[in-house]
């Protein structure tokens, strides 16, 4: 009787295990692609994967960094990602071309805080119009960095060159003056900016209407046949934002080994600005869409689909949870 009994318990226990691995083994894959790498907005994306958020919520992120919206957009076109943070704009010529995806939250903060044109400290490239005809690095066609470029341009009366050079290639190309400015975020802006190695033009934050600089963008397999999965992820990066908000001093210390920046000013400031005032609920406002589509058309870019054909409503608001 024993024996049998031990079995039993053997048997119970066999099958108990049997459970939990595969519990563990049906976390729920989102390969998500971002622009660039040591981007400040992006650091609740990584802190949820080190508070142990993203497991919590039974998923398996895995993120990838591309050489720029563009290219991070040419992914989900490949069906090599499942969900990118990109500017409207960019997913609107995605969707005119067949790219089957659509806007599903805001992102970070509503203007492009902490984002400057920067030029060498010695320009003589004084204000806008002194950037017509001028080499403007970015880090790739149809990504947010080229549609402020333009827009630099156009307010100044005239075009600019974009010169592709993906996130790590601008600023050494901006040093070595192969390229006359620099559309640059934070907290690389900040840095250069307080180490005298480059001068700002215009700060994009401040001279911009609010026009949704970063948006979480989903294929539609995801927001037909995954909306949970889609949910869950945008639950938890927003649940990593409040986190790093309302713990201070862990927020400073998560953006400091993020960012890889030495300078704890540069990290306040860059912790001031872009998470103190990032948004966790995804709230979207077609306002906001509509702005984001005047850059594009003061860019040149025409003929793009209706704005409520490119985000749906469906996840908003976003439950930090």
């Amino acid at each position: 009787m024993i024996g049998r009994r031990t079995g039993l318990a053997w048997i119970v226990a066999g099958t108990a295990l049997l459970g939990l691995a595969h519990a563990a083994a049906a976390q729920d894959k989102v390969r998500v692609g971002l622009a660039v790498s040591g981007f400040t907005p992006y650091a609740p994306v990584y802190a949820a994967q080190e508070l142990g958020i993203y497991k919590a919520k039974n998923l398996d992120v895995e993120l990838t960094v591309y050489r720029g919206g563009g290219a991070a957009q040419e992914a989900v076109a490949a069906g090599a990602a499942d969900i990118i943070s990109f500017f409207p704009p960019g997913v609107a010529i995605g969707i005119s071309k067949g790219v089957k995806q659509k806007i599903v939250a805001g992102a970070a903060t509503v203007t492009p805080q902490g984002w400057h044109i920067l030029v060498p400290p010695d320009s003589n490239i004084r204000t806008l119009n002194d950037l017509v005809g001028k080499k403007i690095g970015i880090t790739s066609k149809g990504s947010t960095t080229d549609f402020y470029a333009l827009w630099a341009g156009k307010t100044g009366g005239g075009d600019v060159q974009g010169i592709p050079l993906g996130g790590g290639g601008i600023i050494p190309a901006l040093k070595s003056k192969q390229i006359d400015a620099a559309v640059l975020w934070p907290n690389l802006t900040f840095r250069l900016i307080a180490g005298n190695e480059a001068r700002s033009l215009i700060d994009l934050g401040k001279e911009m209407p609010p026009n949704l600089p970063e948006v979480w963008v989903a294929t539609q397999a995801m927001i037909d046949g995954k909306a949970d999965v889609t949910r869950r992820f945008l639950e938890s990066v927003m649940a990593a934002t409040v986190r790093m908000q309302k713990d201070e001093t862990f927020g400073l210390a998560y953006l400091k080994k993020y960012t890889e920046e030495k300078d704890d000013a540069i990290v306040k400031l860059a912790y001031d600005s872009v998470i103190k005032g990032a948004r966790t609920d995804g709230r979207i406002e077609v306002a906001w869409l509509r702005n984001a589509y005047q850059l594009a058309e003061t860019a040149g870019i025409g003929g793009l689909p209706p704005v409520e054909d490119i985000w749906t409503d469906k996840f908003q608001p976003v439950k930090a949870e």
